[in-house]
């Protein structure tokens, strides 16, 4: 994207591509919502929030809803440029521009959630009712006063089954189960970087330990779904892996994330 200011939807949504419209749908079907929501991929995400900056009332919550490890993004723009409350998100919804531009969103079993990311630079400001009113409008939406558990798990997932869709260029994650053995190392991998990313966060008890079962539970529940990081190297685009397995380029060992990151940026 070019510029991302005049993606802005009626309903307060940045970003193009199916998730931000889909939850355009979810939003109550009036003007001036009182959160705007960021749906870009994580590369684009500092350019979006600068450009929206100076567009909303300092007191209106900014809200990301990326894939990837996008803290250092976040707090580098909260802690230089403003005060303005930024809640970091996470969602389950999967979506997918059909032929003809009609959006097929898949609803069933998912989560949204969003709340804060404690740190000392990160902004503490208590949800509005009006913004926990919009939260409700998500499948099982939930606040979270801590929303770093959730967005590591996630993260974890996405770092796997992304970067190993990607890597092979999979149109869907059905075609993952071809490749199990080498997703679960990643996986063991990604759970390694995870506790580097996240060094203050504790696992609640059997947290870790589940995670392996999940990674092959979301295979099955999205198997016939686009994957969207496999979608993006057919088409030639840029992806997010500078997110997720390329994380691990800033830390030591990693061999086989640093392996699968450089074989999908290298031809990107």
């Amino acid at each position: 994207m070019n510029n991302m200011a005049h993606q802005v939807s009626a309903k307060g949504v940045v970003g193009l591509g199916a998730l931000g419209r889909a939850i355009d749908r979810l939003l109550p079907d009036k003007k001036n919502i009182p959160v705007v929501f960021f749906t870009v991929k994580a590369f684009d995400l500092r350019r979006a929030l600068l450009e929206q900056n100076d567009q909303w009332p300092e007191t209106t919550p900014f809200i990301t809803l990326c894939n990837g490890y996008i803290w250092t993004i976040i707090n580098d723009f909260q802690s230089k440029l403003t005060h303005r409350p930024i809640r970091v998100g996470m969602t389950t919804i999967g979506s997918t521009i059909k032929p003809g531009g009609d959006i097929q969103v898949f609803l069933d079993g998912t989560t949204t959630a969003w709340g804060h990311w404690p740190t000392s630079a990160s902004s503490v400001t208590s949800p509005s009712p009006e913004e926990l009113i919009c939260l409700k409008n998500f499948p099982n939406g939930t606040w979270q006063d801590d929303i770093r558990p959730m967005i590591r798990k996630k993260w974890i997932l996405n770092a796997a089954i992304n970067s190993v869709a990607a890597a092979h260029r999979l149109s869907k994650n059905g075609l993952l189960t071809a490749h199990g053995q080498e997703l679960e190392n990643i996986l063991v991998e990604s759970i390694e970087l995870s506790e580097k990313l996240w060094q203050d966060l504790p696992w609640e008890p059997g947290a870790k330990e589940s995670i392996p079962g999940q990674l092959w539970n979301v295979v099955e529940a999205t198997s016939g779904n686009q994957n969207s990081m496999a979608r993006d190297m057919i088409l030639g685009r840029q992806t997010e892996s500078d997110f997720l397995a390329g994380m691990a380029r800033d830390f030591a060992g990693f061999k086989r994330l640093k392996a699968i990151h450089e074989k999908i940026t290298q031809n990107t």
